[in-house]
């Protein structure tokens, strides 16, 4: 299995930027990552800001996605996904309509990561009118949208009443679980293409997976295929001095376990972690970009690609 740039690198995707009145940003950055190299671009699903005020602005996540699939129509292997889209929100055969027609768009199956949410998404689901049930029905959300994922309705065309008429041309999506507790990597290895440790570390990441193959052996599955993806934030300065000094400034009024969370350093220290996340297990690594001070974003990613050998497109990592 090759690797990005021959460096040991897992593939590499962004997250982009969907705290805006404007789609323009995100869109940028989407065609900045392609032009670097990234092997995708994805997406998260709020209807606000976590821990922000509830009338400033985001963009949902579906819409934002058919827009940047729209933008990528015919670019070959860009991949674009989500990570994650919260089950619960949508029924799941529509979740699987609407992945159908983003991979349709795209020109190429997206990636559907999957999540349950947790306690802090119930003032959200509440001030739209949508339920927030308990744990239990939480998790059976999210079971019954990935069925839906893996079902007719994510890689076929309907044509009317079921049977739902014949097989569209394109894959259905590659579906991720993410979460980090036993009922995710329980779930992910018994149903899904791949599960999703957010901001864990190699060490952590490599037992997870170990837990999320034991599942798949469990239901018959072949372990080997249930993939392990990494999610996390990360800080890319031009020196490791000046990365520290970023993170506590940007760490000053956010959770300390946060703040311990982020990958943060110049590009080859932030590097030499997703090499390690890569050899825990991880096949792709999505990164979120914070406090990027004088740098701006698009400078971080350049920065990062630059020193990871992406060289431009099409992206050398693994994609799938």
């Amino acid at each position: 299995m090759s690797t990005a740039g021959g460096s040991g690198l897992p593939t590499l995707g962004i997250t982009l930027p969907q705290f805006s009145e404007r789609p323009g940003p995100a869109l940028a950055a989407a065609r900045d990552a392609r032009r670097l190299g990234f092997g995708g671009v994805f997406v998260f699903d709020h209807l606000w800001p976590l821990g922000g005020s509830r009338t400033r602005p985001v963009l949902e996540c579906w819409t934002l996605l058919a827009a940047v699939a729209a933008a990528a129509e015919g670019s070959g292997a860009l991949r674009v996904g989500t990570l994650v889209t919260r089950a619960g929100l949508r029924p799941p055969a529509l979740v699987a309509r609407m992945a159908a027609t983003v991979g349709q768009v795209a020109g190429v199956p997206p990636v559907v990561g999957v999540g349950c949410g947790d306690p802090t998404n119930e003032p959200e689901n509440l001030a739209f009118g949508l339920p927030f049930g308990g744990p239990a029905e939480r998790a059976r959300a999210v079971e019954d949208t990935v069925a839906a994922l893996r079902g007719p309705l994510a890689g076929s065309r309907p044509t009317g009443a079921p049977p739902w008429g014949s097989p569209d041309p394109s894959a259905p999506p590659e579906v991720w679980v993410g979460g980090i507790g036993p009922g995710a990597r329980d779930l992910a290895g018994r149903l899904a293409d791949g599960w999703n440790g957010w901001a864990l570390t190699p060490e952590e990441l490599a037992a997870g997976l170990t837990g999320v193959r034991r599942a798949a052996e469990q239901a018959g599955r072949d372990p080997a295929t249930v993939a392990g993806t990494w999610g996390g934030q990360v800080l890319v300065a031009p020196d490791r001095r000046e990365a520290a000094g970023r993170l506590a400034r940007w760490g000053a009024d956010r959770p300390p376990a946060q703040v311990a969370r982020v990958v943060a350093g110049d590009p080859d220290a932030v590097l030499a972690r997703l090499r390690a996340l890569g050899d825990a297990g991880a096949t792709w690594c999505v990164l979120a970009t914070v406090g990027t001070g004088a740098w701006s974003a698009a400078e971080a990613r350049a920065a990062l690609a630059a020193a990871a050998g992406l060289g431009g497109w099409p992206p050398r990592g693994r994609i799938g």
